[in-house]
């Protein structure tokens, strides 16, 4: 993919673009000047391993990392420990305690974890969407006291008018960011 030329909705270094959420990225970049505000996608194409370093960070923020040792000493997302991965049961807390992430690979959620009301132990959560390259996410501003607040109105406002290829966005507040779903147009 070649480099896209915003001014107000920029790349960090690393993020991997995709024919499916770059035209999306470039024309959200109108919303974010109109609104004088420069935000960053933090993320895009991932694949499961890169999921599963993701997962290893949220344990570490979350000082579960101790707890966790087979996760935290993975080295490969498809590694098993008898029936469950090795990452699936410190993956499964993270949820528990309000860490919303997909696993890297589809896997059963082993711990209470309530969405919309109903509990999802039990149940097979799928393998990010970012695997497919078909979403990306913007991250809010760095800091303590750092929200999604500014981006979340650019981003609704965007959505309002039915920008091209974006389907959904979810604020992640506890990853301080919108996770936005696209499609191929």
């Amino acid at each position: 993919m070649k480099a896209i030329n915003n001014t107000h909705l920029k790349l960090r270094n690393g993020v991997v673009l995709t024919p499916v959420i770059e035209p999306v990225i470039v024309a959200l970049d109108k919303y974010f000047r109109e609104a004088n505000l420069t935000a960053f996608v933090t993320s895009g194409l991932r694949d499961a391993h890169d999921q599963l370093r993701i997962v290893k960070r949220y344990l570490k923020v979350k000082g579960l990392d101790k707890h966790y040792p087979e996760a935290m000493n993975c080295t490969h997302p498809a590694n098993k420990s008898g029936k469950y991965y090795e990452w699936q049961l410190a993956w499964s807390h993270l949820l528990n305690v309000g860490v919303i992430i997909n696993p890297p690979l589809a896997a059963e959620c082993l711990m209470d974890y309530v969405r919309n009301g109903k509990n999802r132990k039990g149940t097979t959560i799928n393998q990010t969407p970012h695997a497919n390259g078909v979403c990306f996410d913007i991250g809010g501003a760095a800091g303590d006291d750092a929200t999604i607040a500014d981006e979340l109105v650019v981003m609704r406002k965007a959505m309002k008018d039915g920008v091209k290829g974006l389907i959904n966005i979810l604020p992640e507040h506890n990853n301080n960011a919108i996770h936005c779903d696209c499609v191929r147009t």
